[in-house]
């Protein structure tokens, strides 16, 4: 397995409301959300698909959830965690390359940690959300900032749908070579 870039992540995720605490409401991810990781390499490109994702989003309490009444301040606390295992490809021995470089032994888990909303703007029936946020994979953390697509569904629950691009050499993962390094 060859790859300059760790990740390049397409998500779509769906929160739905759980439990109302202290005037936050805590939403968790439901359904079967879908995020799939392309990779890019000196000799080829690769993709892999996520089996599984876990994640709660804390939000303060709205008298009614709007795309409008969105607000950076309503984004209390998100986190998502990603066990390396659930990190499949189409190919064993790429898989096993994978789960190797992340060093899932040592560091079973890759989360996302949200710093803090910066902008939200309105357009049309999605809300595109700018934030800020720490990645952890191989146990070393990279500040990131991301932007995201939020739609409302008439369940309450919101879709998130974005993409970010991410490097091995950011999780001090050295990129493997070609043979002798050519």
């Amino acid at each position: 397995m060859y790859f300059k870039k760790l990740i390049s992540t397409i998500f779509l995720m769906m929160f739905l409301g759980g439990s109302l605490l202290a005037q936050n409401i805590t939403l968790n991810i439901q359904g079967q959300p879908q995020m799939h990781i392309d990779g890019e390499a000196n000799v080829r490109s690769w993709d892999a698909v996520v089996d599984e994702v876990e994640g709660t989003l804390v939000m303060a309490e709205v008298e009614e959830m709007t795309l409008e009444n969105l607000s950076a301040d309503l984004f209390k606390e998100m986190t998502l965690t990603i066990p390396v295992e659930s990190i499949q490809s189409g190919s064993g021995g790429l898989t096993k390359n994978i789960h190797k470089y992340l060093h899932a032994d040592d560091h079973p888990t890759i989360t996302f940690t949200l710093n803090e909303v910066n902008e939200i703007s309105v357009e049309g029936e999605t809300a595109i959300i700018t934030a800020s946020g720490v990645v952890n994979a191989n146990g070393v953390d990279s500040d990131v900032t991301m932007q995201v697509s939020a739609s409302l569904n008439a369940d309450g629950s919101i879709n998130f749908q974005g993409e970010q691009e991410l490097l091995m050499t950011s999780f001090d993962i050295d990129p493997p070579t070609a043979i002798f390094g050519t």
